[in-house]
């Protein structure tokens, strides 16, 4: 079980979680992720679970991506000092777009990679009311990228962050950190508060590239009757910098220069959510835009969004509620263009697009029904019909949905639905490009062989049909006393058309400078094609479970056990056979397959908390050996603990945390072929005023 604050809540989790049973249904537990509307939590029929505000502050997590680590079925990988991949049930990837990644109910997928840039999403972390991770398919309720789940990062409503927070915070790798957020009375009904935060880090931690994040925002409430109103906007500014160079493969010889690349990213949001509740009927609306931009080549591109939806919510009878609504999202995308001597002024990686400037659509509608079959059963049945203006596709996305309420302390549920990844730009409209070098036949006819500069294209494909999933799933939850909790989930999700790049019988384009179409390429360049297909499938199973044990008054320990098996197959490429070393299918093929997390959480007195968080992801064995003896797809178990130790004096007093992530671990890699990461320690002190 897990627990959601409002105000008619304790706002301690200790308190809430040492309810007796009989006090439990007095407290209202809920999540709205699940359905777009507070459920009490068992009565959701789906896998879902809630990071209370307290677990992440006790977690000492600095970052919202390392809070979700908490979570069964979440996968998160930590792949330099600020930057993340996140994943939910396997087929993990740096950017994965089989999450619905969202703040307060507004979407932060990128448009361009339709995954999320773990590096923009950030707050004051003690601003954050809970995070709802909802495992499975959400295609009914929330549309496209809710494939294997739903990120929901939920904040506080300003009515509860009145006063002053100041938190400041300093530790290795040259990190700094600085908050500030004030909240006030606006009149009898309505609260604000606005916020600054700013950090400092070195970007890896065997150099110094610096990193800098700055943000800023203001959020507004407005309660009278059953009218709530919320208004917020904000903004960020990122900035990292690395040595880098620029190539002119068009001069004889080709010319190098040493430089320093800057990657900014940027952006801005405006949000407005209104809701008017009534006795038989509920309306919503929910209105954002956003304007995000990138310089980073691999991914520069400018995207403005505007995003409108709404439901209409209907008690039909005290035995059956009818949701239904809609929804419409303009996106601008500005990416670069392909020029007539591109190759004059290129970058180590990059990207060109014959389609620089355009406008795309979504448009959605969608309906579900809910009944009381009986005392102890309920179902859920609800469909979504989504187009996307990208690819002129339409996709059906439907669910349905059971759940049998064994008693007031135990539930079964188990539920089956379809559900799409968005189409995205960068797969179907981009192509991306790495520089490298060929070793081939000296074209003199020597008999020697010697290194030629090449460049190495991913094109894009406008004609792959949207990767889909197809998820059953069944679930138990369990109260055996008021002290223990237990949530388990089964699943099996059968994949299809996913993403994979493909070969031709003859890649190369261009050799010793002579292309296949005629043209004429300088210093004898080679130039090597791969295209993104569709023809990749997977079917994933797995067991997942939640236990919250809390045996004293001051002792609480939250742990979860995750095991997530994948098999990915085609047919008719190359990088299809078994006897394939690269590619996605072996990449999928050759994931962890065991996660386990254990936080404790001791309150020793009103003054000191002491919490240890252990980690443990297995090892992955292949094959699978390059010519230079490297084995890419092997990776040895990864187990980490991180500590925290937390002193107040007195409630009105600033509190003092000593926290030290992954303790007295030697440097290591996360994930393969990642930058390492090692033990890091720092100093951070919050306070209330």
């Amino acid at each position: 079980m897990a627990f959601a604050h409002s105000d008619k809540q304790p706002s301690d989790l200790n308190t809430l979680i040492s309810l007796s049973l009989d006090e439990l249904p007095n407290i209202e537990s809920t999540v709205t992720s699940a359905a777009k509307k507070s459920q009490n939590i068992a009565e959701v029929p789906a896998a879902i679970y809630v990071i209370s505000s307290e677990q992440i502050i006790r977690s000492g997590a600095r970052s919202v991506a390392d809070a979700l680590a908490l979570a069964p079925g979440v996968t998160v990988n930590k792949i330099s000092e600020y930057n993340w991949q996140v994943s939910i049930r396997g087929l993990n990837e740096v950017l994965f777009n089989k999450a619905l990644v969202m703040v307060d109910g507004r979407s932060v997928f990128s448009p361009l990679m339709s995954g999320t840039f773990w590096h923009t999403v950030d707050m004051v972390m003690s601003d954050i009311d809970r995070i709802e991770i909802l495992r499975g398919t959400a295609g009914t309720m929330w549309g496209g990228n809710a494939a294997n789940g739903v990120i929901n990062i939920i904040t506080k409503s300003s009515k509860e962050t009145l006063g002053q927070h100041l938190e400041i915070a300093t530790g290795e790798h040259s990190y700094q950190e600085v908050s500030y957020r004030h909240g006030f009375s606006m009149s009898e009904n309505t609260t604000a508060r606005i916020f600054v935060k700013g950090v400092k880090s070195d970007y890896y931690y065997d150099n110094d590239d610096p990193w800098q994040t700055y943000r800023g925002g203001f959020r507004s409430d407005y309660q009278q009757d059953n009218n709530a109103v919320t208004v917020q906007f904000g903004g960020y500014h990122n900035v990292s910098e690395h040595y880098w160079e620029n190539y002119d493969l068009a001069s004889i010889p080709p010319k190098v220069t040493p430089t320093q690349l800057a990657d900014y990213s940027r952006g801005a949001y405006l949000s407005l959510d209104w809701v008017q509740s009534n006795d038989k009927t509920d309306y919503e609306l929910h209105a954002w835009a956003d304007s995000n931009s990138k310089v980073e080549p691999s991914s520069t591109g400018e995207f403005s969004t505007v995003n409108i939806d709404g439901l209409v919510r209907k008690r039909l009878t005290t035995s059956h509620e009818l949701t239904t609504g809609g929804g419409i999202r303009f996106i601008h995308r500005d990416v670069a263009p392909y020029t007539e001597d591109y190759y004059a002024t290129l970058e180590p990686i990059g990207r060109y697009s014959n389609d620089p400037v355009n406008t795309d659509a979504i448009y959605n509608l969608f309906g579900q029904l809910e009944s009381q079959i009986s005392d102890n059963v309920t179902t859920t049945l609800g469909v979504k019909v989504e187009h996307f203006s990208l690819n002129h596709s339409t996709e059906i996305q439907p669910q349905a949905r059971i759940m049998y309420q064994y008693s007031p302390q135990q539930q079964f549920w188990a539920g089956i639905g379809r559900a799409v990844v968005t189409p995205a730009s960068v797969e179907s409209l981009t192509d991306g490009y790495a520089l490298g070098k060929v070793i081939a036949p000296d074209h003199d006819n020597s008999g020697t062989y010697r290194y030629y500069d090449g460049i190495f294209f991913t094109m894009g494909n406008p004609n792959m049909k949207n990767e889909s999933v197809v998820t059953v799933d069944a679930g138990h939850r369990i109260a055996l006393t008021s002290e223990l909790n237990i949530d388990s989930t089964v699943f099996f999700s059968n994949y299809q058309h996913l993403r994979m790049l493909e070969t031709d019988q003859n890649p190369w384009v261009c050799a010793y400078g002579k292309c296949n179409d005629g043209t004429t390429m300088p210093n004898n360049l080679f130039v090597h094609q791969t295209e993104f297909g569709d023809r990749l499938n997977a079917n994933s199973y797995g067991f997942e479970a939640a236990v919250r044990w809390q045996p004293t008054a001051n002792y609480t320990l939250n742990t979860s056990y995750s095991f997530i098996n994948t098999k990915a197959y085609c047919s008719g490429n190359e990088l299809c056979s078994d006897e394939a070393t690269s590619g996605a299918k072996v990449t999928y093929n050759h994931q962890p397959s065991h996660y386990v997390s254990i936080h404790s959480l001791w309150s020793i007195n009103a003054g000191w908390q002491f919490d240890v968080w252990f980690k443990h992801k297995s090892s992955v064995n292949s094959d699978i050996i390059y010519g230079d003896g490297s084995k890419p797809f092997s990776a040895p178990e990864v187990t980490t603990v991180d500590v925290r130790l937390a002193w107040q004096a007195k409630p009105t007093w600033p509190k003092v945390e000593l926290i030290i992530d992954a303790l007295s671990k030697a440097p290591y890699s996360d994930a393969p072929n990642k930058a390492q990461i090692e033990e890091t320690a720092y100093l951070r002190s919050s306070w209330d005023f």
